[in-house]
């Protein structure tokens, strides 16, 4: 990753026993490597309704800086 923030957000955020969830991607993407994930909560449940689905970020939520792709 180009930037701390994530790694500041979880100092912050441990003291509410919680952090932030990072994922690896692999495959053919060209920005392969650590990134944050975000997470989506699933509105209507039941069947039959869409999944929820999770968002892997290329830039920094916090700051703006793009994550490294090589």
């Amino acid at each position: 990753m180009a930037c701390t923030c994530a790694d500041d957000i979880d100092v912050k955020l441990a003291e509410r026993n919680t952090r932030l969830e990072r994922a690896i991607m692999f495959g053919p993407h060209p920005s392969t490597g650590p990134h944050l994930m975000l997470r989506t909560e699933q509105i209507e449940k039941g069947r039959g309704k869409p999944k929820a689905a999770a968002m892997f970020i290329n830039f920094c939520p916090f700051c703006g800086v793009k994550y490294a792709t090589d």
